[in-house]
């Protein structure tokens, strides 16, 4: 048997070890053991590792087996805050975010769903004024960021293989934009050095039609009194 949480011999629920036994939980009605088990173990694990209750979104990333609506529905059971109870975990409902934030929390990071904000939280039930509630709680504004930006992260991936795909099949713009990306092209470079073509052939040209030395030199002066302000603005487009 585990040292800390495993499942009791006879199927019955889990035994949690304390400090000096062994104590029996009752696995919560509508779950099985084995979820249960792990769920107590994640909970414990995360809460071992940094000095608080984890929130059921840590929980879930550390046991992803496990979906977070049924981490969420067991952190309101009583067998759930029972079993953290003999490990030393003081659990109640006000602890971390609560079962209707982490269903906002599911619906409103989902890439698929393209409907607006309000549209999903009048599916959830949930009024726009308890949503502005919710977004100055620090716990659930970041939970919702740290999704949005796992979000981020997995669709970069997808992004690039399908510019790649774009550019297998002929697309222009998706040829130029495969190269820039990998540094082989930089239009606005280019733009840069067309400028300076042009810069220069003005400046040939002045020269060859304007025979007064003293309206050349003012049209000059001119000329790089702006190239010098340009240069200021936008230093990057001018180092090459």
């Amino acid at each position: 048997m585990a040292s800390v949480v495993e499942v009791t011999d006879d199927g019955g629920g889990i035994v949690v070890r304390d400090a000096t036994k062994l104590n029996v939980v009752p696995t919560p009605q509508g779950f099985n053991d084995i979820t249960f088990r792990n769920a107590v173990a994640a909970a414990n694990t995360l809460y071992l590792r940094n000095g608080k209750v984890p929130t059921v979104n840590e929980m879930h990333a550390l046991w992803p087996r496990i979906p977070v609506k049924t981490f969420a529905a067991l952190a309101l059971t009583e067998e759930f805050r029972q079993a953290l109870g003999y490990r030393g975990i003081q659990w109640n409902e006000t602890t971390g975010l609560s079962y209707e934030q982490n269903m906002a929390l599911l619906k409103l990071s989902d890439p698929t769903d393209r409907r607006m904000t309000g549209a999903k939280l009048k599916e959830l039930g949930v009024p726009y004024a308890r949503y502005q509630a919710w977004m100055r709680d620090p716990m659930f504004s970041q939970a919702l960021r740290s999704m949005s930006e796992n979000n981020l992260k997995d669709a970069i991936p997808v992004a690039l293989n399908k510019l790649v795909a774009n550019a297998e099949s002929g697309d222009q713009r998706a040829i130029e934009k495969v190269l820039e990306v990998t540094g082989r092209y930089n239009p606005a470079a280019q733009q840069v050095e067309d400028a300076k073509v042009v810069v220069r052939r003005i400046i040939e040209a002045v020269i060859r039609h304007v025979q007064d030395p003293d309206i050349r030199r003012a049209i000059m002066s001119d000329i790089e009194s702006e190239a010098v302000a340009y240069s200021v603005t936008t230093p990057q487009a001018l180092e090459s």
